[in-house]
Formats: structure tokens, sequence, C-alpha cells
């Protein structure tokens, strides 16, 4: 027996009530709902996506059924904050960082005068 992966669609629907939110088990699995904004976050098989906005669009209790745009933003944030140093490489630098200022202290390490009395008292 093999794996298969099964694409989904994500829908968004904009109800008027919450109260028909068992009704909408039958279309697809409920991902989310917004209490407050009235709406809920629904996945459907990819396949039968426009046959399923058809019949939720027919409810009396559906306001506005769209799509989610989830699949078409890129999702790799990798280079999203410039000058960002990654947190493997960041050792690294702190550790060349601390040789080079002890390098430099060594090289501007002045000799010590000897104190005088006058400069003692």
């Amino acid at each position: 027996m093999e794996f298969e992966m099964i694409e989904r669609q994500s829908l968004i629907i904009w109800v008027y009530t919450l109260k028909h939110i068992k009704n909408l088990r039958k279309f697809g699995y409920i991902h989310y709902i917004s209490k407050k904004s009235k709406y809920i976050v629904m996945y459907v098989d990819k396949n039968q996506t426009e046959n399923v906005i058809q019949q939720l669009q027919k409810l009396h209790f559906v306001r506005q059924v769209d799509l989610s745009y989830r699949d078409d933003i890129d999702m790799t944030f990798k280079d999203a904050i410039p000058n960002r140093i990654d947190p493997n490489q960041r050792k690294e630098l702190d550790q060349k960082s601390e040789d080079f200022l002890q390098r430099l202290a060594q090289s501007l390490e002045l000799p010590k005068k000897k104190m005088t009395e006058e400069e003692n008292v």
C-alpha cells in the first residue's frame, strides 16, 4: 500500500451566522472558525473545488466564498530580512571578532611606566 498525497484547496467561507456550522462539515474539513469576523476556513479536495463552491453559494447563511491564496505565496523566508546573521554562523563570527580584538589589544599594549616618587605622593 502506497501513500498518496491528495491535493487540497483552502476556502474562506463568510457567513451571516455561525449557527449552521454543522451543515458545512459535509462539504470538507473545517480547519478554523472565526467567531468575531464570522468566517470559516475549510479544506476540500482540489478536484471538487468548483462543485463545492457552487453548492456553498446556494446556502442561505453563506455570504461569500473565496479561494485562499496561500498556495500562490512564496513561503521561503530565508532572505526576507536583509543583513540578518544566520544563528549557525553567529558563533563563528563571534569567535573571529573576539580573536581580532585580542590581537588588537596585544598590539596596542604600551610599556608600563615606572612610577616615580613624585607621582606616588
